[in-house]
């Protein structure tokens, strides 16, 4: 399994009355492209600060690259791993909201980013540029169209290739176009150079095509975290029958060593034997059963994570 890099111990922070995130505990590995998925206002952009810096945590902790630990409430940071917390996050780079100076065009904003971070690194502004498709534009950054400040974002959240690269909603403004080349941007980022991800969107079907490990936040709770594979099967093909009476169907398609669950009295849904619809069919027949409804369904990655927040609210009342 790959090293953790970056960690949150039930991470609390309230503004006022309210509460922005609630006891997140969060584990990012090297290599991942971890989509963090929430509804507007769900808190992905609140995490995201506490782990910079921006703002601090009410209570929890941070811990960067098995260094720095912050503890929150109190403030205190704790030096662990022989490096602070404020040197571990110089190994990150960010954008949260793309902010550069209005009248710079984006080589010599990418200039200023790099002598103010002290990095002299040949043909690194060259490079983010061409990477994020801006390098014949001279125009200056008060001209730009929402997208093309995403795009000069990430150019400056990877300069000096940090090891963690932190992505708040990037696709915001693109175009369907604009969307597929981000996502080329961090696919090509990630296995080139091994660059770290923590990427969010409320849209859950964007990250699907890049994100190899997901969480899902929900009124500042992080519901779960998944890999990619097994948020797959969760939402994989499954065959529902409706009949008179799913309890009697349940108790024969059992028989017959299909995997099903009843979901009310007239509805059943299965797991396996998804490629014998006939046999299904048969042997509910032949138990005597009235048979009124038989078709395959995928629920949608979107219908997952409804679902998720549904279970939890109902658990809350």
């Amino acid at each position: 399994m790959a090293k953790t890099v970056m960690q949150t111990h039930n991470l609390s922070k309230n503004y006022g009355e309210l509460l922005a995130l609630n006891g997140v505990s969060l584990t990012l590995r090297q290599g991942d492209v971890y989509g963090l998925v929430g509804r507007n206002g769900a808190g992905k952009t609140t995490f995201f600060k506490c782990v910079m810096g921006l703002a601090r945590p009410t209570a929890g902790a941070i811990e960067i690259g098995g260094g720095g630990i912050e503890i929150g409430g109190g403030g205190i940071e704790i030096g662990g791993g022989g490096i602070s917390l404020s040197a571990a996050r110089r190994k990150i780079g960010f954008m949260i909201s793309p902010s550069f100076f209005p009248y710079l065009n984006p080589k010599e904003s990418l200039e200023y980013l790099c002598r103010f971070k002290g990095i002299r690194v040949k043909g690194e502004i060259e490079r983010l540029l061409a990477l994020v498709g801006l390098d014949s534009v001279k125009k200056p950054f008060k001209a730009f169209s929402l997208g093309m400040k995403q795009r000069l974002g990430v150019a400056g959240a990877l300069i000096g290739s940090p090891d963690i690269v932190v992505l708040d909603e990037p696709t915001n403004g693109l175009d369907p176009q604009g969307i597929i080349d981000m996502r080329a941007i961090i696919k090509n980022a990630n296995t080139q150079t091994g660059t770290t991800f923590i990427v969010s969107s409320h849209i859950l079907s964007e990250l699907d095509l890049v994100a190899t490990q997901f969480g899902f936040i929900e009124q500042g709770v992080l519901l779960t975290e998944i890999s990619h594979a097994d948020l797959h099967e969760n939402t994989k093909e499954t065959l529902t029958v409706e009949v008179n009476d799913s309890k009697k169907a349940h108790a024969a398609l059992c028989r017959m060593g299909a995997e099903c669950v009843i979901e009310d009295g007239r509805r059943l849904t299965l797991r396996s034997h998804l490629d014998r619809p006939h046999e299904i069919a048969r042997a509910l027949i032949d138990s005597g059963l009235e048979l009124h409804g038989l078709h395959r369904q995928e629920a949608t990655l979107e219908e997952y994570f409804i679902r998720m927040i549904g279970e939890r609210d109902a658990k809350n009342n």
